[in-house]
């Protein structure tokens, strides 16, 4: 398990906003490759504010659009998909009320004593720190195929909301599998054992191209 990082938040438009920002082109590739949309977000990119990048996670596969130009140097976005192996996608609920502290010992993240893993997972440093934020069977299910076997390839998250309440997004894809975990927590600014959750977190195989 990780250590919970700060979330920094800042005065930017939604998740709304950014996905208007996306040529219709754009978003109807995305769906078109991934079917009917279970879970989506969008943003500005990280590299240019002006522009936007979406995830959309589908019964189908998972796609990324990232912006870039086009030959005639214009915006354009460049669509990633990882295809789903049919029938292959199964999800579970994580929830987490808030529950007494342990007595003579601080709460921890998620309220639970965490599993150590005998390897480090090859995680970037932002998303080591989102994780953390998360209840622990959340963690848990998102690096699950990773710990089995799989190889991390690409990952990435996106929340909304204030210090007490979140609204969450997250993926991991590997060689073999994507999981992805959406959700809401709330009480967050206090004690870590008033805090509660309720994540779906949805996983699928990828198939072989």
């Amino acid at each position: 398990m990780h250590d919970a990082g700060t979330l920094r938040l800042v005065e930017r438009p939604g998740r709304e906003y950014w996905w208007r920002q996306l040529s219709t082109a754009a978003r109807d590739r995305m769906v078109t490759r991934t079917g009917p949309i279970v879970e989506w977000w969008a943003y500005c990119h990280p590299t240019d504010h002006e522009r936007p990048y979406a995830v959309v996670f589908g019964e189908r596969g998972l796609a990324v659009a990232t912006p870039t130009v086009n030959d005639q140097g214009g915006p354009a976005q460049s669509i990633t998909v990882l295809p789903f192996v049919p029938s292959s996608l199964r999800h579970a609920m994580v929830v987490q009320k808030p529950r007494r502290p342990r007595s003579g010992r601080p709460a921890l993240p998620g309220g639970d004593e965490p599993q150590g893993y005998d390897a480090e997972l090859p995680l970037p440093e932002r998303l080591r720190g989102f994780l953390g934020n998360l209840p622990v069977e959340a963690q848990a299910r998102l690096q699950r195929p990773f710990v089995n076997g799989d190889t991390f390839a690409r990952g990435n998250h996106f929340y909304s909301g204030n210090e007490d309440e979140l609204d969450v997004w997250c993926y991991l894809a590997g060689r073999r599998w994507v999981t992805f975990v959406s959700g809401h927590g709330s009480g967050l600014s206090g004690p870590a054992h008033r805090a509660s959750w309720r994540l779906i977190c949805r996983q699928a195989e990828v198939a072989a191209r």
